[in-house]
């Protein structure tokens, strides 16, 4: 549950952020966090009727531990991609943006764009 709320929060500040000119890849991050967390949830009261299952005699054990398999390492998979996103967008965020210069209005009168004639004075 605390994944969900810091997924949550992530994803209302990164929003917030994006719209102040922030990396978008943050907001994915902290929406594949909180799909995949809600993913985890669901499959663990899914999982609880795992005994029900072989009782019915429609699975053997080693079937079960291949449908655990088959879930647990996409959803790992997702939540490692998550956090690595995350750490991305703040290494990314951490730059400098590439601006010019204060008060750099182009070049000073009589200095034109080579190959150009300039207008006599």
């Amino acid at each position: 549950m605390l994944l969900l709320v810091v997924g949550l929060l992530g994803l209302i500040f990164a929003i917030k952020a994006r719209a102040n000119g922030g990396s978008g890849l943050m907001v994915a991050a902290f929406v594949i966090m909180l799909l995949t967390t809600a993913a985890a949830i669901a499959w663990q009261y899914v999982s609880l009727d795992a005994a029900s299952w072989i009782s019915r005699g429609n699975l053997s054990a080693s079937d079960l531990s291949l449908i655990f398999m088959a879930v647990a390492i996409p959803l790992d998979v997702a939540t490692a991609i998550s956090w690595l996103l995350v750490a991305l967008a703040v290494v990314k965020g951490r730059r400098p943006r590439a601006t010019a210069y204060p008060g750099f209005a182009g070049p000073p009168p009589g200095y034109g764009q080579p190959g150009y004639l300039q207008p006599p004075n």
